[in-house]
């Protein structure tokens, strides 16, 4: 395994008395590791994205191992398994295919060239020119790491006075990444959705379509989730034929995968895939409305082990809503009750305390807590959030941090 602090499939893996794991990592990675002594061998690297290190660790590894298996389970690993796969001749998802989910600037030029709608894109190769390709491209525009995931480090660009902002070598840009970004043509975006499906011999097994609360850019700051759509509606079949086709496109055969979709004016528009499950609340609706288990089944691609399992709707409309965190310490949380009233609520993760001190990039599945839903319809869900919302407030201490800091 090649990981940062992805913890889904260690915990897995460990458990599994067939499984052996050599874990490369980094060094600052490691607290979020509680039993490294139950793996075969733990190696540290200065980064997990630069190929020839991880290459050479793994080279040093042979000399004790033989690896069955090359798995990658986060955006910073899934390319350099997908080297390790290709180098090594080891079955799973070689490195072309890898590199394209995870570099957004390859996965539109492959989504381009099969017809498929995104938007107008302009890649800044430095940082020194940022400003320049920015002014090249016009405005509006969006502007984000070619490498990244989690909605973080993501700007919205309207005027001058934002270009020159973000190309300051200590503005909010540059502080967190380095080049290359890429640039985008800001879309109206009218709704916003996600498809998470099954991917086997390169068919798409399974499909769930889901619809964000709100588009994910305005919704920073404020709670946020999505419900899955009933599987029956123009809507949800829609979105399906979308996801069959940048599968297709992708050159993807085994994995599970995670898509965003935008509803513009103009028609549908396809915003980004992953090769791997999505995150927030998505693994546990989906899980709860049909049974999918995303991160087993991802961990069963990724060892290339039979999958033999169908769907078993559940009664209902599955949804998520989490609850923002913004920079600062802590001062009161609701209780573990705020929603015991509300049957509608069939679990609450409450993911923050007193104390706590927030800071640094924050992405968008970064919470204070997050609430599982199930109601009868998609009707009943707008005043129920409603609701949620105004229920879960967390409270900070004077003079909070600035939203850089």
């Amino acid at each position: 395994m090649v990981n940062r602090r992805r913890q889904e499939l260690v915990t897995r893996i460990l458990k599994d008395p067939g499984l052996r794991l050599s874990l490369i990592t980094e060094e600052n990675c490691l607290p979020s590791y509680a039993d490294t002594a139950a793996m075969a061998s733990v190696t540290l690297v200065d980064d997990v994205q630069n190929l020839d290190s991880v290459r050479r660790a793994t080279l040093k590894l042979l000399d004790r191992f033989t690896f069955d298996a090359i798995v990658g389970p986060a955006e910073s690993s899934i390319p350099t398994a997908g080297y390790l796969r290709s180098y090594l001749g080891l079955p799973g998802i070689p490195f072309d295919v890898a590199h394209a989910f995870c570099n957004k600037n390859a996965m539109k030029a492959r989504l381009n060239r099969a017809g498929l709608p995104v938007a107008r894109r302009t890649l800044a190769p430095q940082d020194g020119s940022v400003a320049d390709f920015l002014r090249r491209h016009g405005l509006p525009a969006v502007i984000k790491p070619v490498w990244g995931d989690g909605a973080a480090n993501v700007h919205v660009v309207r005027d001058e006075t934002d270009v020159t902002e973000l190309s300051r070598p200590n503005g909010p840009l540059l502080r967190h990444d380095t080049a290359p970004f890429l640039i985008e043509d800001f879309v109206e975006v009218k709704e916003e959705y996600h498809c998470d499906g099954l991917v086997l011999g390169g068919e798409v097994r399974f499909a769930a379509v889901s619809k964000y609360t709100n588009s994910l850019l305005r919704a920073k700051g404020s709670a946020w989730g999505s419900y899955v759509l009933p599987e029956h509606i123009d809507e949800a079949k829609e979105l399906a034929a979308v996801h069959r086709d940048v599968v297709r496109a992708m050159g993807l055969t085994d994995s599970v995968t995670h898509l965003e979709v935008f509803r513009t004016p103009d028609g549908l528009v396809v915003g980004e895939i992953a090769c791997r499950p999505g995150g927030a609340g998505i693994p546990m609706t989906l899980e709860r409305a049909y049974g999918f288990d995303l991160w087993e089944h991802f961990l069963a691609t990724e060892l290339g082990y039979p999958l033999d399992w169908t769907p078993e709707p559940a009664n209902g409309v599955f949804a998520y809503l989490m609850f923002p965190v913004r920079p600062g310490t802590v001062a009161r949380v609701p209780g573990p009750d705020v929603f015991a009233d509300l049957p509608q609520v069939e679990q609450l993760d409450i993911t923050v305390k007193p104390g706590d001190r927030i800071s640094g990039l924050l992405y968008s599945t970064s919470k204070a807590g997050m609430a599982l839903v199930r109601v009868g319809s998609v009707g009943e869900l707008p005043p129920l959030f409603a609701t949620l919302e105004e229920r879960f407030v967390v409270e900070y201490a004077e003079g909070a941090l600035g939203a850089d800091q």
